[in-house]
């Protein structure tokens, strides 16, 4: 089989060259935003939704900004962007006047070459900014439709049915196809709507606990520059204030290659066009300005789902619930019973004052629930949050001082445990960047949405010391690397004591010509885990558990059609009472334009042998847009998915997406509902992109 896919890729890539007679140089949107995120997730888990940072970007794609009247905050929001590199283009602009043309970036000192083609996609200069009359607003109206379906090909347990009935068992009560539909309308550049609905496979569709329609169903309506009002937005949406400690709702990207990425660059309200079912809010709120005061109300009010513990049960003497049910699944009649059990209230209010050179903000979170979540009886649940109601409070700054950028947070939680975070970033000069971070999070510190940089997911129980360097001895070369140390004071799931731990990260970069760029990155992790078959002494519970991870990747440009990845990665762990682990990674990418760019095709091949999920790899995937795929690669086997792209008319896109693995070592995939029976799993995306 693994043959029969070498000689495939090798077939169409022939055909496609002898078929082509045309050159496109301009990349669509998709593979701009493509780029940058996959640097920002490529270590994350494969099932997590990242539309939220996509649409942040799409949206600057589709409403560029100008540079000759932006500013820093605006500049944040380019995540690629370092922050030398955004005071050096502010300062060119001041030295020499205005922009003349995009193409004048290249005289910015300190922007990297690959960041200076990036710009030109979400920037211009010269565009003339009349006000628009009310009788132009239909003339820049653009809709968007996108129609998604997927499925697996082969059969999951939780879809026999007869099998799991004759059982007693649960059982998926809907088809195995996964829809989801996007709805945008954006009226001039001020008012956009958007609605997002979606099925999960297994879920019922316009029957049973769905008789609607759509298990999910998102929308939301932004207004934008409308007075003092910079936004205003009714529906569904997402907050972001100061480094996402007190309150942030939503993904943000943790430690990556871009390692002077450790702020949080987000628009303070934005709206909300991910699936994920929980992370956002469902209210109203604005953003108001006036001189340099900016006013940040927000209201949401929302049902959630969580597991839900009666009061006729032993567990406990009243109702409540005893966690959060984050998956967004009914497909079982289990699952469906903790679908919007809990109302969960949200009122908050972020105020900041810029000056100069300082920016102030505070921000007050008040969260309400319906039932009071009850706390676990294991230790390492000790302080987290129990009850109905969590106030937080929280001040954060952004201080700039000769080029330098100081900012952070501190934040407060009802039951007086502190949480703070500062960083420092330093252009030393036009080649060397510097970045310190040092976060400090009580144990006990509790609040509902919270985002900030850390090691933990939770922001709280750590302290930690992050320092990164981004060096470019030459153009072509550029050196980044970050080592952090952590500690959690108080115990954590499966971390039975106290517990410290430490990552380091290097990767060159060398691009010797524009076809080609490559990389040899370099990651070690030394943390503490609980020991495997310990005894009870508990002054032995922990162990060290050190991964390393190697890697190295080509991208090749064989012409302005082809282009070409290819990658080899190893990894390695060492824990006590555990033989060593290891993994191995390669595979062959290729893309390919056609027929005058109304065709394309991306194809990869990947061979991995990893022992087991400890030294497990991931790997950034090409996908239909507005989904994204990480997969975790364990076990041994061929992976191999070739997305298709065809424009049937200007404004009607088709996606075609065919993924396989087939593993070597295994006779059955997943466990309980999910489980495959055999060595192969495969899934199709179909997606229809409608825009006019």
């Amino acid at each position: 089989m693994q043959t029969n896919y070498y000689k495939l890729l090798v077939l169409v890539s022939c055909c496609l060259l002898l078929f082509n007679k045309s050159l496109i140089a301009q990349k669509q949107k998709n593979e701009v935003i493509a780029i940058v995120i996959e640097k920002l997730i490529e270590n994350d888990e494969s099932k997590i939704d990242y539309t939220d940072l996509q649409a942040q970007l799409e949206y600057y794609f589709d409403n560029k900004i100008n540079l000759n009247k932006t500013n820093e905050y605006e500049l944040q929001q380019l995540i690629f962007l370092k922050h030398s590199e955004i005071i050096a283009l502010l300062n060119h602009r001041k030295l020499y006047g205005d922009f003349e043309s995009i193409y004048e970036l290249q005289a910015v000192a300190n922007l990297s070459d690959e960041n200076l083609q990036l710009l030109k996609y979400f920037c211009f200069v010269n565009e003339n900014n009349k006000q628009l009359k009310l009788s132009e607003l239909s003339q820049l109206g653009k809709t968007e439709i996108i129609l998604q379906t997927d499925r697996d090909i082969e059969e999951r347990l939780g879809f026999k049915t007869a099998l799991l009935k004759a059982q007693n068992r649960q059982y998926y009560l809907g088809s195995p196809f996964r829809n989801v539909l996007r709805f945008k309308q954006q009226i001039s550049k001020r008012i956009t709507i958007g609605y997002t609905g979606e099925k999960d496979a297994g879920e019922q569709f316009f029957q049973g606990a769905q008789k609607s329609g759509y298990d999910f169903n998102s929308g939301f309506i932004q207004v934008r520059n409308v007075g003092h009002f910079n936004q205003i937005i009714l529906g569904d949406y997402q907050a972001n204030f100061g480094q996402g400690l007190t309150f942030g709702s939503g993904l943000s990207a943790r430690k990556s290659a871009f390692v002077l990425n450790t702020t949080r660059n987000f628009q303070v309200i934005r709206p909300y066009r991910s699936i994920n079912e929980f992370e956002f809010l469902r209210g109203v709120s604005c953003v108001y300005e006036y001189k340099n005061w900016q006013w940040v109300p927000f209201v949401s009010f929302k049902a959630i789902n969580t597991n839900f513990i009666n009061a006729d049960t032993s567990y406990n003497s009243f109702d409540g619930f005893t966690s959060f049910n984050l998956t967004g699944l009914h497909r079982t009649n289990n699952e469906i019973a903790d679908k919007d059990n809990v109302n969960q209230t949200i009122i908050g209010l972020h105020v900041q004052k810029t000056y100069k050179q300082l920016q102030i903000g505070l921000t007050t979170v008040k969260t309400n629930y319906s039932a009071p979540l009850l706390k676990g009886d294991d230790l390492y649940q000790k302080y987290n949050f129990a009850g109905n109601e969590l106030l937080n409070l929280g001040a954060d700054y952004r201080l700039n001082i000769a080029n330098t950028l100081l900012l952070g947070e501190i934040s407060i939680s009802d039951n007086n445990a502190l949480a703070t975070t500062h960083t420092l970033l330093i252009p030393v000069d036009a080649k060397l960047d510097l970045c310190f971070l040092y976060r400090n999070f009580s144990r006990a510190y509790q609040t509902t949405f919270n985002n900030p940089f850390a090691e933990n997911n939770d922001g709280r129980n750590e302290e930690g010391f992050y320092t990164g360097l981004s060096f470019k001895p030459r153009k072509s070369i550029t050196f980044n690397a970050y080592i952090d140390f952590y500690k959690s004071s108080w115990l954590r799931y499966q971390v039975d004591a106290p517990s410290k731990g430490y990552d380091i990260l290097t990767e060159w970069q060398y691009t010797p010509n524009k076809p080609t760029s490559m990389y040899i990155r370099y990651r070690y992790e030394n943390k503490e885990h609980n020991k495997l078959n310990n005894s009870n002494d508990l002054n032995d519970v922990l162990a060290a558990q050190e991964k390393q991870q190697l890697r190295f990747h080509v991208n090749y440009k064989i012409s302005l059609l082809i282009e070409t990845e290819s990658r080899i990665e190893f990894s390695m762990l060492n824990t006590a009472n555990v033989n060593q682990s290891n993994g191995f990674l390669i595979f062959q990418g290729l893309k390919y334009k056609f027929c005058k760019n109304k065709m394309s095709v991306n194809a990869r091949l990947s061979q991995f042998s990893i022992d087991n999920y400890y030294a497990r790899i991931y790997a950034y995937e090409d996908n239909v847009p507005y989904t994204f795929s990480v997969p975790l690669y364990q076990n041994s086997g061929t992976r191999f998915y070739i997305v298709y792209k065809y424009q049937i008319v200007k404004n009607i896109k088709l996606f075609l997406r065919y993924a396989q693995t087939k593993y070597s070592n295994v006779n059955s995939i997943g466990s309980g509902l999910e489980q495959i029976d055999g060595n192969t799993q495969s899934d199709i995306i179909t997606q229809l992109q409608i825009s006019f």
